[in-house]
């Protein structure tokens, strides 16, 4: 099962009309009205359905479930840690940025009708590191801060999981820790757009943009997983549509710079 809503569509309709409730109600007591009501007592949430995490955070701006948790109200993050073990994606950052230029949502990594016409994957990535250089770091909700902030003290991640194996790897954690919880393949939302377009179209000139930008992103992937290639080119390949569909013949055209390595 996933959480509390089961697997398949049937699940992903429950889950997204919660969310969109919780996104309409007017305060955090009628958000934990309406998870008490839909849900019976002991069920989990977290992130976007935690009636808590929707306050918008003083140094961010953007919502708790978005914002890194060293910057959560110290009450807060201590009732939603509690004492477990905080665990975290670890993304790699080429393909999470392509994969937001393929979601094409404003609010959400940003919409770039200009390239995604013509699914420029790497026009797009490139201006998103611009602005962000520039001083746009919050943006979008949050989604260009670079994954590393969310490993900070306090309540940093513990634990982090391998998303370029992903379902398979958070399942395993999952399965370690004594959880029923089990991702299935059609449990997986994902992007659709420019569906060939990945990691290995973006050029030299932008790929460094986003090493100056991810630069302790590329040490965690080094550190906590072992992949110290920074130019590296992946997309995941155990969630349908998140790879190009002739993926051996794009790995033998895929742009390859310099060679960096994390140490």
């Amino acid at each position: 099962k996933v959480a509390s809503f089961g697997n398949g569509p049937f699940a992903m309709g429950k889950y997204m009309s919660l969310e969109g409730a919780l996104e309409m109600a007017q305060d955090t007591k009628a958000r934990w009205q309406l998870v008490e009501a839909s849900y019976s007592k002991g069920a989990e949430f977290w992130g976007h359905l935690h009636p808590d995490l929707f306050q918008k955070s003083e140094v961010t701006g953007c919502p708790l479930f978005f914002t890194p948790a060293k910057y959560w109200p110290t009450d807060i993050a201590q009732s939603y840690f509690g004492n477990k073990t905080i665990f975290g994606m670890l993304r790699d950052p080429y393909e999470r940025l392509v994969a937001m230029f393929r979601g094409n949502m404003k609010n959400y990594g940003g919409s770039y009708p200009e390239f995604f016409k013509t699914c420029d994957a790497n026009g797009a990535v490139r201006k998103m590191m611009t602005d962000y250089l520039a001083g746009d770091k919050y943006a979008a909700d949050c989604t260009f801060i670079p994954q590393a902030e969310y490993f900070d003290e306090p309540f940093g991640i513990d634990l982090a999981v391998d998303n370029r194996k992903f379902p398979d790897s958070l399942n395993k954690v999952f399965a370690e820790h004594g959880s029923d919880i089990h991702i299935d393949a059609g449990d997986v939302m994902h992007v659709t757009g420019c569906p060939e377009v990945w990691a290995g179209d973006l050029d030299c000139e932008t790929k460094a943009l986003v090493k100056q930008v991810y630069a302790r992103d590329f040490e965690l992937l080094c550190e906590k997983f072992e992949y110290c290639d920074e130019d590296e080119n992946c997309c995941i390949e155990g969630v349908e549509g998140m790879c190009p569909s002739n993926l051996e013949e794009k790995r033998k055209t895929a742009t390859y710079c310099s060679g960096t390595s994390s140490e």
